[in-house]
């Protein structure tokens, strides 16, 4: 009776489904970075490692790549008219 429900324990904790964070890898150290469940692209993430900032290019596999600065810096271009 033990082994029964040990087995039965054992079946219910592997089909539980456990979502793994997604990861991609940063283009400047390397260094693994972890990206919400719920990222699209486009959305902008920093590596923990080297602090730099990196746009979410691809989905499936995760794909980063650096943000150029002189996009951040636009929004400053505008009040120097």
């Amino acid at each position: 009776m033990r082994e029964a429900r040990a087995a039965t324990r054992q079946h219910a904790k592997s089909s539980v489904e456990v979502e793994e964070v997604p990861t991609g890898t940063c283009p400047e150290c390397d260094a693994d970075v972890h990206v919400d469940l719920d990222a699209d692209k486009g959305d902008i993430v920093d590596c923990e490692e080297c602090g730099v900032n990196l746009e979410l290019v691809g989905l499936d596999p995760v794909e980063l790549d650096l943000v150029e600065e002189e996009a951040l810096d636009d929004d400053d271009d505008e009040d120097d008219f």
